[in-house]
């Protein structure tokens, strides 16, 4: 529901189940919440910037490309997951405005997809607003006026900050780096998203691991579309199942989830990652979907000894900041 509040400007609420059967039955919703104008005013910044600027950016800028394998490879699709969870934490039940997006050379539809789900797990919002981007909050006026709005309340996301939620979301990373199933579509898989699985997996002859199951979920007219375009058929091939109309949040026991207590799952969602180690007691990998793949392929997290699966691009700045640190120190 929050990827239709916030990525068209839809005036909706986030009912609760069963609601929204009856609303479409009498035709009519309560007057209430996100529905008037006023309501759906931010009410505190939370201002993404610098980390963006200072840590994203030059890589992505000085690598001088920004193709799709580079940026799974890099593992830059998680930075939106991982800041959906973080910026839900950090709203403090208030209505976001967020700042610094709107510097990157994209932000698409799946990438706002992955930020929901994930936002909507730590903050309780029934929507967020991201500058120039979502279509309530473009432009320089409009910005300003919501800034006022918010008064004093801003907090600025800090390199610390997405670490952390990074390191939440990645909660088995103490318990070695096999895994039993790779589980994709939480939010469903998109064509697009079809389309990249499959350029993905043509990265190098490698087969799928025999130990690994990989899993994916998503809607019935998706995976239509993706048989006509060759992209299922490939992606089964290869070794995916594939589970139309249903999330993985519903999903909780074998013979999808695997039966041994101590198996791990590796997914790129920032919702299932929060969610699923409560739903499926079973310890969860979070990582990009380039990293779902190579574990696909290869049977383990690519991290090694149990550590975090920290992208890339963040474990790079890691090192260069306790380099410069000691330095300094010196």
């Amino acid at each position: 529901m929050r990827d239709i509040i916030q990525v068209i400007g839809a005036r909706t609420e986030k009912y609760a189940d069963y609601f929204d059967i009856c609303a479409a039955i009498v035709g009519c919703v309560p007057n209430v919440g996100v529905h008037v104008e006023e309501n759906r005013a931010p009410t505190i910044v939370i201002d993404a910037t610098k980390l963006i600027q200072d840590h994203l950016l030059p890589k992505i800028k000085g690598d001088g490309t920004c193709d799709d394998l580079f940026q799974y490879k890099h593992g830059f699709d998680s930075f939106f997951p991982a800041m959906g969870w973080i910026c839900g934490n950090l709203s403090d039940g208030g209505i976001p405005l967020i700042l610094g997006f709107d510097s990157l050379p994209a932000v698409s539809s799946d990438n706002l997809k992955a930020f929901c789900a994930a936002f909507g797990t730590t903050g309780s919002a029934p929507l967020f607003h991201m500058a120039n981007v979502t279509p309530e909050a473009m432009g320089v006026d409009t910005i300003e006026k919501m800034l006022l709005s918010c008064g004093e309340r801003r907090v600025e996301v800090t390199k610390e900050d997405l670490c952390k939620s990074y390191e939440t979301l990645d909660s088995g990373k103490d318990d070695g780096d096999d895994v039993s199933l790779v589980a994709l579509g939480n939010p469903h898989l998109s064509v697009e998203e079809l389309e990249r699985l499959s350029k993905l997996i043509d990265n190098d002859d490698r087969v799928k691991h025999e130990g690994v199951q990989v899993i994916a979920t998503l809607g019935r007219h998706i995976q239509s579309k993706g048989n006509e375009l060759g992209f299922t058929q490939k992606l089964e091939s290869f070794g995916f199942q594939f589970i139309t109309d249903t999330c993985w949040c519903m999903i909780l026991d074998p013979p999808i989830i695997p039966s041994n207590s101590n198996a791990k799952i590796l997914t790129n969602s920032g919702k299932y990652a929060h969610y699923g180690p409560g739903l499926t007691n079973r310890r969860i990998r979070f990582g990009s979907m380039y990293d779902c793949i190579e574990v696909a392929k290869s049977g383990k997290v690519r991290s090694g000894n149990g550590s975090s699966s920290l992208p890339q691009w963040l474990r790079s700045f890691s090192t260069h900041h306790l380099i410069r640190t000691i330095k300094n120190i010196k």
